[in-house]
Parts: C-alpha cells; sequence; structure tokens
C-alpha cells in the first residue's frame, strides 16, 4: 500500500464522519426512497400497538420504528424528510459566517490602514454578541412567522469573528514569506497573488472551518427549536410558549420543530424529545469528524 494510501486508511475521524454524513446527505436528497411514510400521512387515532390498543403518540413499534407524534405520524418519516431543509440552514448559514470572516480578515491584512482598522473593530465587536442570544433575539423580536430569512440572518451575522482573525493572520504569515516577496517584485498583479498563493494556503484552513460551522449552525438550531424557535412556524412567538412548551401543529418537517414543545413531555413520550435531538447530536458529531479528519489529512499534504 502506498503512503497516500495508508494516509487515507488511518484517517478513522475522516471516514467515520464521511460515513455519517453520506447517510444524512441520502435522507436529504432521497426521502421518499427511504421514508417508510409520507411525512403528514396520518394513521388511525386508535390503534393496537404490539398488541396492546392505545391512542396516539405512539411508541417505538414495529409499525413505528421511531414512534409517531401526537397526530399518529411517522417521526422516522418526518425525521428524514426534514433532513433537506434543516441541513440546508445550517449550510447557508456556515457560508455565511466564512464569508463574512474571509472577507473582513482578507481586507484588514491587505489594506493596512483605516480599512484595517475598522475591519478589526466590527470583528471584535461582532465576538462580544453570544451567538444564541443574538439569534434568539433576532428571531424572536421579528418572528419566526417571517420565514428562513429571519433564520439566517439571525444565525448568519454572529460568529465569524474567529475566522476573521483566523485569515488576517494567515495572510499576514503568507506575504511574509519569500515566493509573495518574489511575486511583488515580478510586478504580479493582486489578482495573480490571490489566485495562486492566498488560495491555496488558505483552503487547508477554511475547509475544516466550514465543516465546523455547519455543526455551530445545527447547535443553534437544536437550541432554538428547544426554546420554542423554529422553522416554518405560522404565528408569531410569545415569550409565554417558553413556559408552556405547546407542541406546535408543523406544516413541514424540520428537526428544531420536533423538539420544540416536547421538553416538557419526556418523562411521558420520551421519544418526542429524545429522536430529533439524537438526529442533531449524531449529525453535528459527524460533520465535526469531518472537520478533524480534513484538517489531519490536509497537514500531511
Amino acid at each position: 500500500m502506498t503512503k497516500l494510501g495508508r494516509h487515507w486508511r488511518l484517517n478513522v475521524p475522516l471516514l467515520l464522519g464521511a460515513a455519517i454524513l453520506l447517510v444524512v446527505l441520502a435522507a436529504a436528497v432521497i426521502p421518499d426512497r427511504l421514508a417508510p411514510y409520507a411525512p403528514d400521512e396520518r394513521g388511525s387515532f386508535l390503534q393496537e400497538i404490539d398488541g396492546v390498543p392505545m391512542a396516539p403518540p405512539f411508541p417505538p413499534s414495529s409499525r413505528y420504528p421511531l414512534g409517531s407524534d401526537i397526530q399518529a405520524r411517522d417521526l422516522l418519516s418526518r425525521l428524514i424528510y426534514g433532513t433537506r431543509t434543516t441541513l440546508s440552514v445550517a449550510l447557508v448559514v456556515a457560508v455565511i459566517r466564512i464569508a463574512l470572516g474571509v472577507t473582513s480578515g482578507w481586507a484588514a491584512a491587505w489594506y493596512p490602514g483605516e480599512v484595517r482598522r475598522y475591519m478589526l473593530i466590527l470583528s471584535g465587536a461582532s465576538a462580544t454578541l453570544p451567538s444564541l442570544l443574538f439569534a434568539y433575539m433576532v428571531v424572536a423580536t421579528i418572528g419566526p412567522a417571517r420565514g428562513t430569512p429571519v433564520f439566517l440572518v439571525g444565525l448568519g451575522l454572529t460568529g465569524w469573528a474567529a475566522w476573521t482573525q483566523l485569515v488576517y493572520s494567515g495572510v499576514l504569515r503568507i506575504q511574509a514569506m519569500p515566493y509573495m516577496q518574489a511575486a511583488d517584485a515580478v510586478g504580479s498583479t493582486t489578482r495573480h497573488k490571490i489566485r495562486h498563493y492566498l488560495i491555496p494556503n488558505l483552503l487547508p484552513v477554511i475547509l475544516p472551518a466550514l465543516a465546523q460551522e455547519v455543526a455551530a449552525a445545527l447547535l443553534i438550531l437544536a437550541e432554538l427549536g428547544f426554546l420554542g424557535l423554529y422553522l416554518g412556524s405560522t404565528r408569531a412567538f410569545s415569550f409565554s410558549d417558553l413556559l408552556t412548551g405547546e407542541m406546535p401543529q408543523l406544516p413541514q418537517p424540520e428537526w428544531a420543530g420536533m423538539l420544540a414543545g416536547t421538553r416538557l413531555e419526556i418523562f411521558r413520550w420520551w421519544w418526542l424529545p429524545l429522536i430529533p435531538a439524537v438526529a442533531f447530536l449524531v449529525t453535528i458529531f459527524g460533520f465535526n469528524l469531518l472537520a478533524d479528519g480534513l484538517r489531519r489529512r490536509l497537514d500531511r499534504l
């Protein structure tokens, strides 16, 4: 076996993370082939589950592998169909954060003076805002009923300051390298230096960061859902929702919405909050493993 092959074989975090995310990606791409039921298909409100007559929500059984919700809808099917929406939001939020961090860090390093000063002040101000608190305030104030853009703004406008500092220091380090000084000496354009020197040297940092940012966005989505803020809400949020824990009538399957209102039911119907929470946990674990594996792999190149 070649040296390159041994590196791939021994990179357990990368392989395990990729395996987990392949399953998640399959659920997002072909939910109709994987889900046993349609997401809104309701069963009878009086069924015999494993020989015992009962009303919904039904516990995990041979008919409902992960149980059902209070409307007798299969949780496994709704979990699978909700993957696309949940994952799409997390990916877009991660791209927004990385774009803000990379752009501001590059501008601060490339343009000394007032541009650098203002970029660093802006990133420092952003770093003082707790991501969960900022997202909660934005979504609760504007209202989750406004749709997905509210969540993208709430989650995407914080959490990028660390990458500003990372890119800023990385660009300064690259600018001090001999090949950059040689490029300046021969009159290379800014575009040439960015394409041939900056991007190849920053990608090993940005790619693992992207996977970690997706995990961070998923975590905040889960926390907001637990607090009662979720995608697809059709009514304005009230702070009394934090106390009542009323389970919503979700217009579309989505993991955070499946968590909303179920925290008070964990001792009666444990599968209602546990199933979407485990889905978040496993997916976040997969992205963190992928980030760690990518970092190990790229460090060896």
